[in-house]
């Protein structure tokens, strides 16, 4: 079994002077909702193998601060900054089968029409997110029946979760 984690970068500046859309960096909010990710992470005691994100500023931040205990196994790509669906197939397609739990940070559209062309099922309490936008922050997680990365393809996985920090946000003030 394979472990997919999709997650769209926390929030960023809309606009910095003198800097272009790969610079952009997390605004306070977005380090908030980095760090709420962060603590869901490690209350789940969720291990990830493999950490695969784009070179922009705002996904290596998003990164670096979700998984600080986990420096040495975050890989960025300049492929993946602003790319489609298919790039980010091509990448899990050459994973390295010893990896069963992987996470992509990534940009929209890509992580969205990533998690839509890769689901064939997901919880009924989760149909609402593939006809959603997808927000910043946004965590899906979705289980393949598989061994093979290269196995992966078009409706081979179950979405399982849908995490977002307004999500963890509202948990943690009501418990």
């Amino acid at each position: 079994m394979k472990n997919l984690f999709l997650l769209r970068h926390c929030e960023a500046y809309h606009f910095e002077e003198n800097k272009s859309d790969h610079e952009k960096q997390l605004n306070e909010n977005g380090r908030k909702c980095a760090r709420l990710l962060k603590n869901w992470f490690e209350k789940n005691n969720i291990v990830l193998d493999y950490i695969l994100t784009s070179s922009a500023n705002r996904t290596l931040t998003t990164a670096n601060i979700i998984f600080s205990n986990y420096e040495n196994k975050i890989y960025q790509k300049k492929e993946l900054y602003l790319c489609d669906y298919k790039e980010i197939l091509k990448e899990l397609k050459i994973l390295d089968n010893n990896y069963n739990s992987v996470i992509i940070v990534g940009h929209e559209p890509s992580i969205s029409e990533s998690l839509k062309f890769l689901i064939s099922y997901c919880r009924p309490d989760l149909e609402y997110v593939t006809k959603s936008f997808y927000p910043t922050g946004g965590l899906s997680v979705i289980n393949f029946n598989i061994t093979n990365w290269n196995k992966i393809d078009e409706k081979t996985g179950i979405l399982d979760a849908f995490i977002t920090p307004q999500y963890l946000e509202e948990y943690e003030k009501n418990n």
